[in-house]
């Protein structure tokens, strides 16, 4: 069999968080493949996320994003609309890195993600790895290790699976615990009082099970430098920075400015 080769751009973002160290990625919200391509030239990211669960983004849109970022060697997650495993084996087929997967409530939850994400006997995925396989020219090279290379975060993002976070944590399959502060807030009835104790806590038990279980905890930040320095000593590896259109509006804003300081 021919030696697996990385085509997820998956391991070195796994040898980063091995290491214990921080991991910083960007929400995409521009699927216009030049626009993707330029940003996927050279964004000193360690990975993205297409939100497909908020924001539009369609299946047309995806294939659109994926064919900006092959260049790239940056791992491309998507948040799908959903649990449902076709769309996420066929996700996978079209060759997503991995899942950002909303609302994981619960370990049956968990499973049914883990088990599309995996091949038999680990799970029930279909075998057509079309396009991930480079069209079927790489196939032996990709099955010797999509199940291991595949990257799934399970949303933790409602009272009921903080609740339940160790059990969802045991689930085989899960690669990292991902914390949706707006929606957990709200699950609370404390919508964005992050600074609330029952918010804070909450967080802080997914950062104490991440731990405890050897998984990483990542957390959608958006907001400050410092507020993302908070989060990481806080010990969350996985921190999203922000969103390309809402860096591409500041940079307008801030050029403009800038400019108009001069005239």
């Amino acid at each position: 069999m021919t030696e697996s080769t990385d085509l997820l751009n998956i391991r070195p973002l796994r040898r980063r968080l091995k290491e214990g160290k921080e991991a910083l990625g960007m929400w995409l919200g521009i699927t216009d493949p030049l626009a993707v391509e330029a940003i996927a030239a050279d964004c000193d990211l360690d990975w993205v996320l297409l939100d497909m669960e908020h924001g539009g983004a369609g299946w047309d849109d995806l294939k659109m994003v994926m064919l900006g970022w092959k260049w790239s060697d940056v791992p491309l997650f998507i948040r799908p609309p959903s649990h449902d495993q076709k769309f996420l084996m066929a996700a996978l087929d079209l060759g997503v890195s991995g899942f950002v997967v909303p609302f994981v409530n619960s370990p049956e939850d968990a499973r049914r993600v883990a088990e599309a994400c995996r091949y038999p006997p680990k799970g029930i995925r279909g075998s057509a790895p079309r396009r991930v396989s480079r069209h079927y020219t790489r196939t032996e090279e990709y099955k010797a290790s999509a199940d291991d290379d595949v990257f799934v975060m399970m949303q933790i993002e409602h009272r009921d699976a903080v609740e339940c976070v160790e059990e969802i944590a045991d689930v085989p399959g899960i690669d990292a615990l991902f914390i949706g502060p707006g929606d957990l807030s709200y699950s609370y009835g404390l919508p964005f009082q992050f600074d609330h104790p029952t918010n804070v806590a909450a967080v802080q038990k997914v950062v104490d099970t991440g731990r405890a279980k050897g998984l990483p905890v990542a957390m959608a930040v958006d907001s400050t430098p410092e507020e993302v320095l908070q989060r990481i000593e806080q010990g969350i590896q996985l921190v999203t920075v922000g969103l390309d259109w809402m860096f591409m509006r500041n940079a307008i804003k801030e050029q403009t400015a800038a400019v108009r300081a001069l005239v």
